[in-house]
């Protein structure tokens, strides 16, 4: 077979290929016609309006992958652990009430492709490039089907499905590169898998939307669902296992066992992590709080025990009054320390805390201003535990009004008292009387989430309100009272549901997708309620095997 002329050297090559990846998938849909997706300012699915589609949609297609997926995939093609602080890897940006894996807001940037080019090469150097070649590659003399051998093999897994004959000629050609250069097949192999990792088709989730009638949906190939599979409990792409299962075709009559084997390594452990960062907002904290790594593993710890050790009903962790904590933060806590690292402590007789929310991670999270902290954690509670919303203040004339019956903290009047004065006001109440009484719940707790019985000021602080929300019509004297009554709710259960098919789906979710939340929704209680069991019914789902046809 002829082969054009070859890449003048590793830099040009590699150049080249990285300028294609900053190019990024919108130029793959000029292309092709078929991939849909890319980083575009409309989403193509949502022009017409979320009620007006045809289908509830599957999981957003033609995604980057964020930062976490980004490092967690490297991690499953090539057995390398990379830290992309050092590689300056930008963190990428969260939705409101969502996460940061949303399709719309997963842009490119120079910084990015540089960061990839910098983690592609150590990695393939950090990795074993030999074993790889051995693995994928069925001669290793430096010919044309010993090239095309090799991109075919090590291709399906980092692209996540077979290569093209695009792929196969455009790869391939990276092997006369090294051998113009006086290097071997393996020298080759590696250029080939360092400009495969900053290809489109690594960075992106990628499928085919071409079908007869745009806005119909299809089921996914077996390649689609295996990284929808992949991501969906890892956070990553596919291991070799599941895309040899693909390939067979005998993924589809084996979903539940796969699932199963996903939860089962520790990858999904530190999936689950990186889904319950993001949902509390632990990412907030930066590394240079005091005691803020620890506070941060007490929570994923408390997590983790009822997820992983204990296949818990999820709700308990509103509840639970036992706790792992370092001795320092057991001081904080007001607690006698044990000696050495992490201590499971019994937090019976201890009123104060109870569950994730009374965690200091949450409650320093989300303290985003000291003086309104009550207004911050009031509407974490809205937001992000019962998925409700108030429209928030995002005009300048309406700030100003805001400020002019704003209530100054110099008045020494705790918050509990100001923002009473506030909501006072006409405009003010309608948002203040949602968020305000789930706010004085954590009314006795500073802004690190220490335990405190009066404020700056000298005032008490009494914890109690009441609320009527969603199912909820109670009355609550401490924080005790209030973790219960959330941990007992329909409501909030619905909203755990609806946040990790958020989160699994990569998009903002709308009415279209009242049934999908309802059917997943009800075999998550029929199961038990257990993470595992929420996470068998996304992938389980019609739904989850659907992809819309684009025009």
């Amino acid at each position: 077979m002829h082969r054009p002329r070859p890449f003048r050297g590793h830099a040009f090559a590699l150049g080249l290929l990285q300028a294609i990846a900053m190019l990024g998938v919108p130029n793959l849909i000029a292309c092709d016609g078929q991939i849909a997706g890319g980083d575009s300012s409309t989403d193509p699915r949502d022009l017409a309006g979320p009620d007006a589609r045809k289908v509830s949609l599957g999981p957003a297609v033609g995604r980057r992958l964020n930062r976490e997926e980004y490092v967690n995939s490297v991690e499953v093609v090539l057995g390398v652990t990379v830290d992309a602080d050092d590689y300056d890897l930008p963190r990428d940006e969260r939705v409101p009430q969502g996460f940061r894996n949303s399709s719309l807001d997963l842009l490119l940037s120079p910084a990015r492709v540089n960061a990839y080019d910098a983690i592609a090469n150590d990695a393939v150097t950090q990795a074993d490039v030999a074993g790889l070649v051995s693995r994928y590659s069925s001669c290793t003399e430096m010919r044309d089907d010993c090239y095309d051998g090799f991109v075919n093999g090590v291709g399906v897994l980092l692209f996540r499905r077979p290569v093209t004959d695009a792929d196969r000629e455009l790869y391939s050609r990276l092997f006369t590169v090294a051998q113009e250069e006086g290097e071997g097949f393996q020298a080759g192999a590696a250029l080939v898998m360092r400009a495969m990792l900053q290809s489109p088709r690594f960075l992106y989730r990628l499928e085919s939307q071409a079908g007869s009638n745009t806005g119909d949906a299809r089921q996914v190939d077996s390649f689609e669902l295996a990284t929808r599979l992949s991501f969906l409990v890892w956070n990553a792409a596919p291991d070799q296992a599941l895309l040899d299962l693909a390939a067979s075709g005998e993924l589809n009559a084996n979903i539940e066992a796969q699932v199963e084997r996903l939860l089962a390594h520790p990858r999904a452990r530190r999936a689950f992590r990186q889904y319950i960062e993001q949902w509390l907002y632990l990412d907030a904290i930066p590394d240079s709080f005091e005691l803020g790594a620890d506070m941060k593993e007490e929570t994923y710890r408390l997590f983790e025990r009822l997820v992983w050790e204990e296949d818990a009903d999820f709700m308990l962790a509103f509840t639970e009054k036992s706790a792992e904590l370092s001795g320092e933060l057991a001081s904080f806590y007001g607690l006698t320390p044990a000696e050495n690292g992490f201590t499971s402590y019994d937090l019976g007789a201890v009123s104060e805390r109870i569950g994730f929310l009374t965690n200091a991670s949450v409650l320093a999270a989300r303290t985003i201003n000291p003086s309104s902290s009550m207004i911050d954690r009031g509407l974490f509670v809205l937001n992000d535990l019962f998925c409700e919303s108030v429209a928030a203040p995002d005009t300048p004339e309406l700030q100003d009004a805001i400020a002019e019956v704003a209530v100054p903290e110099t008045s020494g009047l705790s918050q509990r008292e100001r923002f009473a004065i506030q909501s006072e006001e006409a405009l003010c109440l309608g948002c203040h009387a949602r968020f305000d009484p789930l706010g004085l719940a954590f009314e006795q707790y500073g802004s690190a989430g220490q335990y405190i019985t009066e404020d700056e000021f000298g005032n008490s602080l009494p914890g109690g309100g009441r609320v009527e929300l969603g199912d909820l019509s109670f009355d609550y004297s401490n924080v005790e009272e209030f973790a219960t009554a959330l941990g007992g709710s329909e409501a909030v259960a619905r909203c755990a549901v609806e946040k990790s098919v958020q989160h699994a789906y990569g998009r903002t979710l709308g009415s279209n997708d009242a049934d999908l939340l309802s059917e997943v929704y009800a075999d998550f209680v029929e199961s038990g309620r257990s993470y595992s069991a929420l996470i068998r019914a996304i992938a389980t789902h019609p739904e989850f095997q659907l992809v819309e046809v684009a025009p």
